[in-house]
């Protein structure tokens, strides 16, 4: 079920790029909010841990940024809880109601009725699906993790050996036979398969399906995963752009500014004083002597005394 209502979500944000070419009229912004704090929940879960509520103290930007920044924030929060799945279903559903309300263009009702009719596809499928999961959970399901992983990748095996055991009435330990190299074991599957097609082409079309079926869920939960990298890694540079511009960011960027210059003019002193010197001409160096003195009984002035 959770890979269906994957490929409904991902139909679901395609259908969300193509309505402003229609034409509709653009929801309020309290449904828009809604959609978006479901929208991160699927795609990245709790706020939590991702980042922190907008201020004006960590450079959220105007008055008008830090309340539109702020709402979204709150938007996400809202869906608390919720697992990644949970949100997508909902997301779903409340595009579908929204376009509903708002879709008042012919391009628009299509693209609803279309989105409706593959998510009404898929909750009136879930019951055979659970059922078929669980009738594979004895076989397909070992096998499938053995060789495919979380994001889909088959998990090669560098050597493949084959072990003997010792035949009945004799003793020691179990012989092992020649190994067996990775393409020697693609090619001795690939023949097994070829004498299954042989023998019952209807049994290997149906596994060939099974494991079609199987590439297409792995791909569309790979894609989700890399859309929701992509919406991660843009958030952080948004967020981390908006506290260079800050205040604080600002003040230090002067601070390092002038610190670098005035090092830069000291050694340059130091340099053109150890010059003068070497050459028997103590004119600057009496002058920087003298500008210290004059600071120095500044100093003394403006200092209460002891």
């Amino acid at each position: 079920m959770s890979d269906s209502i994957d490929r409904v979500f991902v139909h679901a944000l395609n259908t969300v790029k193509k309505i402003p070419k229609t034409g509709a009229a653009r929801p309020p912004p309290s449904d828009r909010m809604r959609l978006y704090g479901l929208y991160k929940q699927a795609m990245e879960g709790d706020v939590d841990g991702v980042m922190e509520r907008p201020s004006a103290t960590n450079g959220a930007g105007g008055s008008e940024d830090l309340v539109r920044e702020q709402d979204k924030w709150d938007a996400w929060n809202s869906q608390k809880g919720l697992s990644r799945t949970e949100a997508k279903r909902r997301y779903v559903e409340a595009l579908i109601e929204t376009m509903h309300k708002y879709a008042n263009t012919p391009n628009a009702l299509e693209l609803v009725a279309e989105l409706e009719f593959v998510w009404n596809q898929v909750k009136s499928n879930s019951p055979s699906a659970a059922g078929s999961s669980s009738e594979q959970s004895g076989g397909g399901t070992g096998s499938h993790r053995g060789g495919v992983s979380g994001t889909g990748g088959i998990i090669p095996s560098p050597v493949v050996r084959r072990f003997q055991p010792p035949m009945s009435g004799s003793e020691g330990p179990m012989k092992v036979l020649s190994p067996m190299s990775e393409e020697d074991e693609s090619e001795r599957r690939l023949a097994e398969l070829a004498d299954q097609a042989d023998d019952d082409p209807g049994e290997y079309a149906r596994r060939h399906d099974q494991r079609s079926k199987r590439m297409e869920r792995a791909i569309v939960r790979l894609s989700a995963e890399i859309a929701a990298l992509r919406e991660q890694i843009a958030t952080g540079r948004e967020w981390r752009a908006r506290k260079e511009r800050g205040f604080f960011a600002w003040i230090g960027w002067i601070f390092w500014a002038v610190a670098k210059h005035i090092t830069i003019d000291i050694a340059l002193l130091l340099l053109l004083l150890i010059w003068m010197r070497k050459r028997r001409d103590r004119r600057l160096e009496d002058n920087v002597r003298a500008i210290f003195r004059l600071a120095r009984e500044y100093v003394g002035k403006m200092l209460p005394p002891r």
